[in-house]
């Protein structure tokens, strides 16, 4: 197995959910996410969908509106109603992506004992980590589009811009939990070591400077 693939598997956490009283769908750049959240809606009917993400540093560049707004109309579009939909249109990371929900659906009095996490692939864990220390009286679920490494790697139009951003996805998961912002999980050696060997072969542009 290649090592950028160990990496990916690993950060495309799967926990199926029992029954969530929301979703919480993360924004980016990548219209698969809300194609693939309207579809679990359908086939899942939840009490309320709450989509985050302001503008970042690559919607910033492509988009005039933010992640939240796109996100919402392609999910309209494909028949998930309007009035199940809040937006939180401010989010730039993924912190700020449950924070700033959190204060929605609790000024708007939703339910929220269980909440699912849909998202890309890959960010699925580093979601799961971030809700779970950030607020952790909502049992938390994660779902995203079922595609392999391969299969995903297909999707993106830079590959190798690919690979940095899941290395220095992965750094994240180990520094923020040694920070405080993600719940504190043992990355596996062989992964790591999967880590190690693609920082050495020059896959650090988004690798940052605090390492444990």
């Amino acid at each position: 197995m290649l090592p950028e693939e160990k990496i990916y598997n690993y950060l495309n956490k799967r926990c199926a959910p029992q029954h969530p009283d929301f979703i919480l769908v993360l924004g980016s750049s990548d219209l698969r996410v809300p194609k693939f959240a309207a579809e679990y809606f359908l086939e899942n009917p939840v009490s309320n969908i709450v989509v985050s993400g302001g503008l970042g540093k690559i919607t910033n560049e492509i988009w005039t509106e933010t992640e939240a707004h796109t996100f919402s109309k392609v999910m309209i579009d494909l028949g998930v109603p309007a009035e199940k939909i809040y937006l939180e249109e401010k989010a730039s990371n993924t912190g700020e992506n449950i924070l700033f929900s959190k204060k929605i659906i609790e000024q708007h009095g939703l339910p929220h004992r269980e909440g699912l996490l849909i998202a890309k692939p890959y960010m699925t864990r580093r979601a799961y980590n971030t809700a779970s220390q950030q607020w952790p009286e909502v049992e938390w679920s994660t779902a995203a589009e079922p595609l392999t490494y391969h299969e995903y790697l297909e999707l993106v139009d830079d590959q190798e811009t690919f690979i940095h951003l899941i290395v220095g996805d992965l750094q994240r998961i180990k520094v923020y939990g040694q920070l405080g912002f993600q719940i504190t999980k043992q990355v596996p050696a062989d992964v790591w070591e999967a880590y190690e060997e693609l920082v050495d072969k020059g896959y650090n542009r988004f690798v940052i400077d605090h390492v444990g």
